[in-house]
């Protein structure tokens, strides 16, 4: 039987000329760029903006791509004429940019938090963090987001920039604000084991959230004759939930430990192997199965991260604020991209996405033309990185 005939779809010639102008409107709405400039106007500076995104290069490689687009110089000084001098204010003026895919949503969702680094190969300063060695630098740029996972809407709603030792509740605090702003309810929290502590967890106690925390087994192991305690004891039991109170230096925390398995293949014999997986689990019931799957869940966070390395402006700046608004218009373009797909039923990757935007960018628009041919032959000053 001969198979049907198949085809690609047809695509509507303005469906594709849509994502610039609302990409444009939600950023501008953020940062409210200079109106009266003759060359760089608001329209022009986020076309650069998004080209270098899509390109994943930098504005001055952008400016050199765009036929009669001002020079790079230009677009960084009508930059810094808007953008705050603190990063928590530009993360507040953000918010709404992240939020804008939303829409309303009547059902809890389920919400993963995760830390992301960004290498930094500069000198250190105030803005950036130290930690273990990773593709072959110490010091980062380090940020902290909230993503809905579970779903095929995995929109990134919350985004703050951590400091050198900053506490992580209070950086917990900063995201479970924003995903409140948004109006969202959290079903369940899914955070990664470097949030396995007591503070962070009465903190998201005292706020109602429920979560679910791979558990870390620390202390002294068990000698022959002393038997362990604490995690310890618990991990020698069999699957199933556990009461347990973790405890330290005179603070301490009830929670229920739950015992999963995890069969593998090992790659080097071939043979399968079983690993205990624990959580620390609080307000969230089911089996030890349904806790291990759903945990499963909280790498589509990790996708995201992942997805903005393909989405996020290069940069050479020290400035913590520029990097901050970088790594913004990834998450912003990336939750377009989403809202795409879901709201008008387009079937697009995010690659495609990106080369639509470098195609829209290379492509003159009425009215710039005359007015950033004159303005790039009278700026000559050579663009930064």
């Amino acid at each position: 039987m001969r198979p049907k005939r198949q085809s690609i779809r047809a695509t509507p010639a303005h469906a594709t000329r849509h994502l610039r102008p609302v990409l444009t409107d939600w950023l501008g709405r953020a940062v409210q760029l200079p109106k009266r400039r003759r060359t760089c106007t608001p329209e022009v500076v986020w076309r650069v903006v998004l080209f270098a995104a899509a390109f994943a290069r930098s504005v001055a490689a952008a400016c050199a791509a765009i036929a009669d687009a001002p020079s790079g110089q230009a677009i960084w000084d009508c930059l810094y004429l808007t953008l705050p001098k603190r990063r928590r204010t530009l993360e507040r003026r953000l918010r709404p940019a992240l939020h804008a895919p939303l829409g309303k949503r009547k059902r809890a969702a389920r919400v993963a938090i995760d830390y992301h680094r960004i290498g930094y190969f500069g000198t250190p300063n105030r803005d950036t963090t130290r930690s273990k060695g990773a593709g072959g630098t110490h010091t980062f740029h380090t940020y902290a987001t909230a993503c809905l996972v579970g779903g095929p809407d995995r929109y990134t709603l919350g985004l703050t920039a951590v400091g050198e030792k900053e506490p992580m509740t209070a950086v917990l605090t900063r995201l479970l604000d924003q995903v409140t702003a948004a109006r969202v309810t959290v079903r369940v929290a899914l955070l990664d084991k470097a949030f396995f502590s007591i503070a962070v967890m009465r903190l998201l106690q005292a706020r109602g959230v429920p979560f679910v925390i791979p558990a870390v087994v620390r202390g002294r192991k068990p000698r022959p004759g002393v038997k362990g305690v604490g995690l310890r004891a618990v991990r020698r039991r069999g699957a199933g939930r556990y009461a347990y109170t973790h405890a330290d230096r005179g603070t301490s925390v009830r929670v229920h430990v739950v015992i999963a398995h995890k069969s593998y293949r090992y790659r080097r014999t071939g043979g399968r192997r079983s690993k205990k997986l624990l959580y620390a689990v609080w307000r969230v019931s089911g089996s030890p199965v349904a806790i291990r799957d759903l945990y499963r869940t909280r790498f589509g966070i990790e996708s995201s991260y992942r997805q903005l390395g393909q989405v996020r402006p290069r940069t050479s700046t020290t400035d913590g604020v520029v990097r901050l608004l970088w790594v913004a218009v990834g998450l912003i373009l990336r939750n377009a991209w989403l809202w795409s797909r879901s709201a008008r039923g387009l079937g697009w990757t995010l690659a495609a996405v990106c080369l639509i935007l470098l195609a829209d960018g290379l492509a003159p628009t009425d009215g710039e033309n005359k007015s950033i041919t004159t303005a790039r032959s009278a700026n000559k000053t050579k663009p930064p990185t």
